[in-house]
Order: structure tokens, then C-alpha cells, then sequence
């Protein structure tokens, strides 16, 4: 019900924002990225994944508010980048303007929608539950860790297979005639696990030194494989896209990696005190 909400709302604000744009500018009226079914589909993709990303925060930590504000602010930042292009290629002024007006209305709402209407289940998780022997607060299970490294293998794998299936000297550009199903599902992986790495990163930051250096290491891997991929559009620079891919891959594996070789807990920490025993 919160997502039909928020996605409701962010329509009504995108067009409410179109019409004051191309009211105070007309002519932006025939500016392609204000088509409503431009700017609609990609409003119901991001409130959708907004959506998606409170249910995965509301289960991974007791403090989702702190990471979820952290997580819109990032993704906000990281979509002005296309906005910035946009101004960088002489567009017009005004409606790059409004364009990124509407990402910051759309994240405000959303946010807003999601962290104060959406219910926060107790899931029974608490920092407490998750103690170790030593003392540490684990806020990150050794389960979020190994999902990682499985996410960056089957990144690698599936490159692989594109490696094999999508012809090296294609021309530029991101639409491909040949291996078009293997380079979505690619790309799709590519996108759960950069979200995957933020999310571990920030709540890296309550965890020991390890864990820390762990969750740098590997979104610091993910953003250069993530690099490599976006170099494969131009046929120059391809090679050098792919190999960047590979050690990007490689340098995360290893980061999410580290905290699983750690020495492991004393399971007994998790059983319920005992009784003391009284002799007779």
C-alpha cells in the first residue's frame, strides 16, 4: 500500500514539476526527457527499488532509519551524475534544472513515505542477539558476508559467459544483436550487488577494524568493476573495461572474503545461561 502510495505521489509531483517547467520555459515543451512516458517508467523503476531497498534495510539492522537516510542520499547523489552529463552536453538549462529538482522531490517523498507510514517489524534481531565472545557488536552476519562473495563469483561467472557470447569488436554502444539476455542478466547483477556493497559499507562503520577495512575493500572492488563496465561501451577502450571488470571483481571477492576467515565465535556465547548447579 506505502509503495502505491509513494509511487502516486511521485507521479503527481513529476508532472506538477514538468507543467511548472515547460510554463516558465516553453520551449522545453518538446524536451525528450519530459514525456511522460519517459520520466514515468524510470519514477515507478526508483520508487520501486526504494520500495524494495526499506523491506531489505527493515531486516538487515535495528537502526534502518540511520542506514535507509544514508542509502536515498547516496543513490540521490549518484543520479545527478546522468544531470551533470546532461548540462556537460548543452542541453537546456531550465530542464536539466527541473530534471534534477524532480530526482530530489521524488527521494524526499519517497523517504518520507517509506520511514514514516511503512511499518518497521520486530524481526527479533537485535545487536544485543548478535555479541560475540570478545564483546564486539556484529552488525554484519558472516551470512551477509558469504552472500557477497557468492553475488561477486556469479558476477564473474556471467561475465564470462558474455565474454563468450557477445562479439569483442560490436560497435559502440549498449544495445547488442548477439547475447543480449546473458548482458541483462550482467548488468542486473551488477546492480544488486553495487547496492548490496553500500549497504555493507555503511553498516561496516559499527563494526570492528576487520569489518571495516572488509566493507572498503569491496565497495572499492565494485565501483572498479562497476567503471569497467560503463569503459565496454566504446569499443577503445573495451579491453580496458574488461580488465578493470576482472580486477575489480577480484578486489571485492577478496575485501568480503576476509571477515569469513576471521576466527569464528564460540557458538556455546548463543546458548541460554545454565543453571549453577548446587552439590548435595
Amino acid at each position: 500500500m506505502v509503495s502505491v502510495l509513494s509511487i502516486v505521489t511521485s507521479l503527481v509531483a513529476d508532472v506538477g514539476l514538468v507543467t511548472w517547467a515547460t510554463s516558465a520555459s516553453p520551449s522545453t515543451k518538446n524536451y525528450s526527457h519530459f514525456r511522460f512516458v519517459d520520466y514515468g517508467t524510470l519514477t515507478i523503476v526508483g520508487v520501486a527499488g526504494a520500495c524494495g531497498a526499506w523491506f531489505v534495510v527493515t531486516r538487515l539492522t535495528s537502526s534502518p532509519r540511520w542506514l535507509f537516510l544514508r542509502l536515498a542520499v547516496t543513490v540521490m547523489l549518484a543520479l545527478w551524475i546522468p544531470d551533470l552529463y546532461l548540462f556537460a552536453k548543452g542541453e537546456p538549462t531550465s530542464a536539466v534544472f527541473f530534471l534534477m529538482l524532480m530526482h530530489l522531490v521524488i527521494a524526499l517523498v519517497t523517504y518520507n513515505a517509506l520511514v514514516r507510514v511503512a511499518p518497521v517489524r520486530d524481526n527479533g534481531v537485535t545487536r544485543e542477539s548478535l555479541m560475540i565472545a570478545s564483546g564486539d557488536r556484529r552488525v554484519i552476519s558472516r551470512r551477509a558476508w558469504t552472500t557477497m562473495m557468492l553475488l561477486v563469483g556469479a558476477e564473474m561467472l556471467v561475465g564470462f559467459a558474455e565474454l563468450l557470447s557477445v562479439p569483442f569488436d560490436r560497435p559502440n554502444g549498449w544495445v547488442i544483436s548477439q547475447g543480449e539476455a546473458v548482458t541483462i542478466v550482467h548488468g542486473v547483477l551488477g546492480g544488486f550487488l553495487g547496492f548490496g556493497a553500500l549497504i555493507i559499507f555503511a553498516l561496516a562503520s559499527r563494526e570492528g577494524r576487520v569489518e571495516r577495512i572488509a566493507a572498503t575493500v569491496g565497495l572499492i572492488g565494485v565501483g572498479i568493476g562497476g567503471i569497467g563496465g560503463f569503459f565496454c561501451y566504446a569499443h577503445s577502450l573495451r579491453l580496458v573495461g574488461m580488465v578493470l571488470m576482472f580486477l575489480g571483481a577480484a578486489t571485492a571477492f577478496f575485501g568480503y572474503l576476509m571477515p569469513t576467515i576471521d576466527d569464528a565465535p564460540d557458538t556455546s556465547q548463543f546458548l541460554p545461561p545454565s543453571s549453577p548447579s548446587t552439590s548435595p
